[in-house]
């Protein structure tokens, strides 16, 4: 018994804090570079939020002669979303637009990468912002989510 109380202490299963993954998680895509950002923009769009940017560094890179792998930045925000965040914490501009990476790997594998807004959220200790984490996180993850999927 004092052994299975034991192991509950040390990994903090009795602890009303939560872990918030502190590096950015990886999501294996079922589909090609091109097919898994196409479904990403898609899945945005398709949630009415904006586009804030794409940063392509392959194009970014090969302007400057250097060769690199598929890799993409997009950074997004919905209109309600970011009215949210700034009347919550002003100070969270920071964290706004949320962004996602695309990456193809060396060996073809491709990859859906992201901070989760709880934990870029988590910095700020606002009570107000806290309320707003868990939704963003379910939005970010279905976003996620549709453009890892496979094609159907």
């Amino acid at each position: 018994m004092i052994l299975i109380i034991g192991h509950f202490l040390l990994i903090g299963a009795w602890s009303s804090d939560v872990r918030i993954p502190s590096q950015p998680l990886a999501v294996n895509s079922h589909s090609s570079f091109p097919d898994t950002v196409r479904k990403l923009k898609s899945a945005i769009r398709a949630r009415n939020l904006t586009f804030i940017f794409e940063l392509n560094y392959e194009e970014i890179m090969g302007a400057a002669g250097i060769e690199g792998k598929n890799l993409v930045t997009i950074g997004f925000v919905g209109p309600e979303m970011k009215h949210d965040i700034l009347r919550a914490e002003p100070k969270a501009a920071l964290e706004i637009p949320l962004r996602i990476a695309v990456r193809e790997l060396d060996d073809g594998a491709v990859d859906v990468i992201y901070y989760q807004p709880s934990y870029l959220m988590s910095h700020y200790q606002n009570r107000d912002l806290d309320k707003l984490k868990k939704k963003m996180d379910i939005l970010v993850g279905s976003i996620i989510k549709e453009a890892a999927r496979g094609n159907e």
